[in-house]
């Protein structure tokens, strides 16, 4: 067969190998609706669509209400609310899938070539396992396609007159949608810094050289970034809306809002020293070292504004989880630079040049990629949970989470309409924003920026501390009437649901796995409490119906759940049906035998407590609670050998764990080896200085061991 044969069986391969990473690309674009955020940007673009007005201030909290807020995502809020409108929810995941496949084609169209298919197919699969994150219908999708564009644009058409307008239309579109808007002037701004110093600057090697602009093309930048800059300005709030998300930026990080970072996910770092050589994010990490790599071979060929793009978004990246997704867009821009200026005949053997060869091992290569992607389509396919209302599997893909919304509590206020002021979670403020505005203002929200780092920080001590006079300060500040505790997807701290249940003016109306919602006892609450008050005392088992289920494998979470709300408001006895129920739908589920252990642990049973904690620790190794559990119990038992291997255990997972010296400093302090529970004390006290307790408990069995014993019986007299 001829090389022509050949070079066309290979190119379309190639182009069957990119159908099918677009293919895979739209098929994880239609994940089911899962966003919090999302209910409250649907609950805004209603209220702004039916006022013709976008708010300056805050209307749904009650603890800022009035408070400036500058809304820089109303327009995509009224986008998403009016396709809800039209097409429900479905709608929005076929917005989202149309969003992300336009982004992927203009990068097809920025790195494509037919000599390099496969890397082309490669890099796009790599992009999508970080995009993936962000496939929750979140304005974030509108930035990255205006991210994309901007770049597609300065690279191929800057010479086109028709280029500035657009991406000027383009940025106040970009202003409007989503606070990464200053991406655009950084873009520009980038290009003309790396030609000036191309221009003015010596170089090493090439870099005043390589990929030049004319001076048409230079001057053009200079007239784009300033109109740029007033597109930006082209917003309801003008030049305060403009500098805003800046100033957010800036300020992130340092004083009191590392706070944020410490306890929201998408803003912690995705490379730490305890990452660093694990599998977490591997595709980032293999596009750091590619590129880099990349960057070495190419260093006397790079253009500079490749080189400022790349480390620009690679600090960007390190900064937090959420802006992975840029940098992985700068590594497929500058790799496939780069790539292009490796030949086939710089990387083998003159003995395998050949172009027949070449095409072989192109086909084959492009054949694998094909083969692993189908493999993992078809494995993310079969991806599901299952539904407790409906006793069936639901997908992942398409509709609403049944797992991501404490929707049934919802559901409950809403069909009730009950009113007032609420406090509630950090994870709840929007869904319930969605859902229940205006009968239900919220505490807090999902808008960090607006509220900032000191109330997050004060509304900790309520939610994290159960501190029983901050939230009564607030109760009268704010007029709070209610509250709604989120146990879906989290736990409730246990000394914050004691806190609520122990207030004697708030009354519980509703239990149940997915929340708890308390309101206070006034005139205005007055029907619902007489309605729906709840006693704990007279609670009975929710028992599935293991006929339903049949031989179905599932985590009993109903079960497992309400059992640890009871053990945590110590209805000891009735927690252990609960999990009792869970182990008959699933006899191996972790989460029934940790309440097992913890509910015997404080009845006092040891003996049961240990069974309990040994088997925890078999279905979960790696769990330091329970191994600590475990070896706490071996203590208690007095098997010290068996205590300082949990121990040492817990402290080989986790380095940092107080409890695991502390319990060291209790084994040696119990085998009389003071020197041994001081070390391990001092340490204990390093890692945990506000625990006095257990500090105390070792001491005193330090002192108790120096005390002279008594004998047992008096000397019997020699006869």
């Amino acid at each position: 067969m001829s090389e022509r044969f050949w070079d066309r069986l290979n190119y379309i391969f190639g182009i069957l190998a990119i159908g099918v990473v677009f293919g895979l690309t739209a098929f994880m674009a239609s994940l089911e609706v899962k966003d919090l955020d999302l209910w409250l940007h649907l609950r805004m673009g209603q209220i702004i669509s039916e006022n013709h007005v976008v708010p300056a201030r805050d209307i749904l909290s009650c603890s800022i209400v009035g408070k400036p807020w500058v809304n820089h995502e109303w327009l995509f809020q009224i986008i998403v609310y009016q396709v809800w409108h039209a097409w429900g929810f479905d709608g929005l995941i076929n917005m989202q899938i149309a969003v992300v496949f336009v982004t992927f084609l203009l990068l097809l169209f920025l790195g494509y070539s037919k000599d390099r298919q496969f890397l082309t197919a490669l890099f796009l699969l790599l992009i999508l396992f970080i995009y993936q994150n962000r496939f929750t219908i979140r304005p974030d999708i509108y930035s990255l396609l205006f991210f994309v564009s901007f770049v597609w644009i300065l690279s191929w058409f800057i010479q086109r007159r028709w280029s500035l307008w657009v991406l000027v239309i383009l940025q106040v579109l970009w202003a409007n949608m989503h606070g990464f808007f200053f991406l655009g002037p950084l873009l520009v701004a980038v290009a003309l810094l790396s030609e000036f110093l191309k221009r003015r600057v010596p170089l090493p090697w090439e870099w005043n050289t390589v990929g030049r602009l004319n001076d048409d093309e230079y001057l053009r930048l200079k007239k784009l970034l300033p109109l740029l800059m007033l597109a930006c300005c082209v917003n309801p709030l003008t030049f305060k809306g403009a500098w805003y998300p800046v100033g957010v930026l800036l300020g992130m990080g340092q004083g009191g809002s590392k706070v944020f970072f410490q306890h929201i996910t998408e803003l912690q770092k995705p490379i730490t020293a305890l990452t660093i050589w694990t599998k977490q994010y591997g595709s980032y990490k293999a596009m750091i070292i590619l590129s880099a790599v990349g960057l070495f071979l190419n260093r006397r060929k790079m253009d500079l504004s490749t080189f400022f793009v790349w480390g620009i978004f690679l600090v960007f990246s390190l900064v937090a989880i959420r802006n992975m997704v840029f940098f992985a867009i700068a590594f497929y821009l500058v790799t496939m630079v780069n790539v292009m200026s490796i030949h086939w005949v710089e990387m083998i053997p003159v003995s395998f040049s050949s172009k027949k060869f070449k095409y072989v091992t192109s086909i084959i290569l492009k054949l694998a990629l094909m083969f692993w992607v189908l493999d993992s389509g078809t494995k993310i396919a079969v991806n599901g949970y299952f539904d407790f209302d409906t006793y069936e599997r639901k997908s992942e893909f398409w509709g609403v989470s049944q797992r991501s919304f404490p929707y049934h509590a919802v559901d409950f206020l809403v069909k009730n309409k009950i009113k007032g002021n609420f406090f509630n979670d950090f994870n709840s403020g929007a869904y319930l924003i969605g859902r229940c505005y205006p009968n239900i203002k919220v505490y807090l929200d999902g808008r960090t920026e607006v509220y900032g780092a000191e109330f997050f920080e004060h509304y900790q001590k309520i939610w994290r501390d159960g501190d029983r006079s901050v939230f009564l300060a607030d109760a009268a500040k704010y007029n709070l009437t209610g509250a709604f505790l989120n146990n879906n997807n989290q736990q409730v701290m246990s000394k914050t649901l004691k806190m609520f249940y122990q207030l004697p003016d708030w009354k519980m109306v509703y239990f149940d796995y997915d929340a708890v919602i308390f309101l206070k006892n006034i005139p205005a609450n007055k029907e619902w409490i007489d309605r729906y008050s709840i006693d704990l005392k007279k609670w009975q088992v929710k028992p599935l119906d293991l006929q339903r289920l049949a031989t179905k494998r599932i985590d009993p979470i109903p079960l497992s759940s309400r059992a640890y709300l009871l053990k945590s408001l110590g209805f000891y006895d009735m927690a252990l049906k609960e999990a009792q129920e869970g182990l008959k739908v699933s006899p191996d589920d972790f989460d029934s035998y940790k309440i097992l252990s913890e509910v015997y642990e404080q009845k006092g049973d040891v003996r049961r407590a240990f069974e309990s904690f040994r088997i925890a620790t078999l279905l979960r190794p790696y769990d330091t609670s329970v191994r600590l559990g475990l070896a706490e119990a071996y203590v208690h038992l007095k098997n010290f050998k068996r205590a300082l291997e949990q121990y040492n255990k817990v402290l080989e997972v986790d380095p940092k764990s107080a409890r695991g010296y502390f319990g060291l400093a209790w084994v040696y302090a119990s085998t009389n080896q003071e020197a041994k529970a001081l070390d391990n004390l001092k340490q204990a006290q390093v890692l945990d200085k506000e625990d006095k307790v257990d500090v105390k408990k070792i001491h005193d069995i330090i002192e108790k061991n120096k005390k002279p014993k008594k004998d047992s019986e008096p000397l019997k007299k020699k006869s």
